[in-house]
């Protein structure tokens, strides 16, 4: 039989199938002068935790390029190139000042955006510090967690502040994870439903809640202006039906509802429980680093535990290296082991995607055009913002009591999680207080 025969079919075909494929590069290719990692670069990433900046630089790699960040003893966060621009020694090994960073070979001291302020070996007429600038890249701290813009200067964006990292009495608790994969297998995640209702609820246990384990009825779509993707997911749990609204904004920023949401009373949109980010490090190897939230509104059975969260630790099981034994993993799979199972980066070419990788295939999409539209020269879309002078997001959950009847049940579900996607959507504009109580309102006089 030829080995380029159609042999998807037929038993014990492995020898046919067992050629060398390359992946998919346009996607999964990061390091400076990639198309995807100039898409990238684009936009605002988070590089690590606050906390992880201490009295000495800290070597990273992020999208290929080996860098070193700092805090100033002015309290300006530094992200420099790591090798100095005299001899190539690593500013790893630099002293922090009072502005920037000094070498510690031949301690020429570098400011936070490059400016070489000493060149102290140099005569003092020495012109290299003043035609010559070290390799940096734009830095801030937001709420724990450290942000840098590594595009061009003169595209950068304004720092982009999402309404879930603004609501009231809502706490954020920064946390980073380490992952031994390629970027896109960990963003694609949020857009694929189906895996919670299987590997974290009936292939092992009822990881988060039983209610996880019920099919919803599921419905992407693609967000105003090109920004990225939601999904609707209604469930039917005893006597309520449950719409759960997830999100993944382009390239590489996505939003979880509460992890612990379950389907045991009425609730009216209670947001986020996770705001994440999945940052290459390099081909095979990324970073996801985010905030868990806590608020009065969220996991009301009480099994989160903030405590537990921070640098290669969260608090649900199976997120990162090194937290269970590999037999553990084995045992009872979660999220870490479907996505680095894929291998360092997985072959698109030997997949074979179904229905419920709707959310995947749109994400896949969404990322090349945008990809495309750069190497075209169209930058990337900026979100509108919301009355608050925020950017309105639309995770959350409503859960409203319905009982079931005679009618297709299936139906009902369906219809009403129609509906309120659609309030979810129409509400965006609205100030946070205005938009959760005009979507109880509405979603109450679906139900009259």
């Amino acid at each position: 039989m030829d080995a380029k025969s159609d042999v998807i079919n037929i038993p014990y075909n492995g020898y046919y199938r067992s050629g060398v494929e390359t992946e998919d590069a346009e996607l999964t290719h990061t390091n400076p002068g990639t198309p995807c990692g100039e898409y990238l670069r684009r936009f605002w990433q988070p590089i690590c935790m606050s906390e992880q900046l201490t009295d000495l630089p800290m070597a990273i790699r992020i999208m290929g390029e080996n860098l070193v960040v700092f805090r100033d003893l002015s309290g300006h966060v530094g992200l420099l190139h790591r090798q100095c621009s005299h001899r190539r020694t690593s500013l790893e090994y630099g002293v922090i000042a009072e502005h920037g960073i000094r070498c510690c070979y031949h301690g020429w001291l570098f400011d936070v955006d490059g400016t070489i302020l000493e060149t102290p070996g140099e005569p003092d007429d020495s012109p290299i510090r003043h035609t010559l600038s070290h390799g940096a890249y734009p830095a801030l701290e937001f709420k724990g967690l450290v942000f840098a813009y590594m595009g061009p200067p003169e595209t950068k964006p304004e720092f982009p502040i999402y309404d879930t990292m603004e609501l009231p009495g809502d706490e954020m608790v920064p946390y980073a994870l380490d992952m031994p994969c390629n970027w896109l297998q960990v963003t694609e995640n949020p857009m694929d439903p189906i895996h919670s209702v299987f590997l974290h609820t009936r292939v092992t246990r009822a990881q988060f809640n039983p209610a996880w384990g019920a099919k919803g009825i599921l419905e992407w779509h693609r967000m105003k202006e090109r920004t990225g993707i939601y999904l609707t997911n209604t469930r039917r749990w005893n006597e309520y039906i449950w719409t759960r609204t997830a999100e993944s904004w382009t390239p590489n920023f996505a939003q979880p509802p509460d992890v612990y949401q379950d389907a045991d009373r009425e609730k009216f949109f209670p947001r986020a429980g996770i705001t994440k980010w999945v940052v290459p490090v390099d081909n095979t190897h990324c970073k996801l680093i985010a905030w868990r939230h806590y608020s009065d509104k969220l996991d009301l059975g009480g099994k989160g535990d903030k405590t537990k969260v921070g640098l290669n630790a969260v608090d649900f099981v199976g997120q990162t290296e090194g937290e269970r034994s590999y037999e553990e993993g084995q045992r009872e799979p979660s999220d870490f082991e479907a996505q680095i199972g894929q291998g360092p980066i997985t072959i698109h070419k030997l997949e074979h995607l179904g229905w419920s990788d709707t959310g995947v295939a749109m994400l896949r999409v969404m990322l090349k055009r945008g990809i495309r539209d750069l190497k075209k020269g169209i930058e990337p879309p900026t979100p509108v913002k919301n009355a608050d002078g925020l950017i309105p997001t639309m995770s959350g959950d409503v859960i409203v009591k319905v009982g079931k009847s005679n009618v297709d049940d299936q139906k009902a579900q369906e219809a009403l999680g129609k509906k309120v996607g659609k309030i979810v959507v129409d509400t965006l504009p609205l100030a946070h207080g205005e938009r959760e109580a005009e979507i109880e309102k509405r979603v109450r006089k679906l139900l009259e």
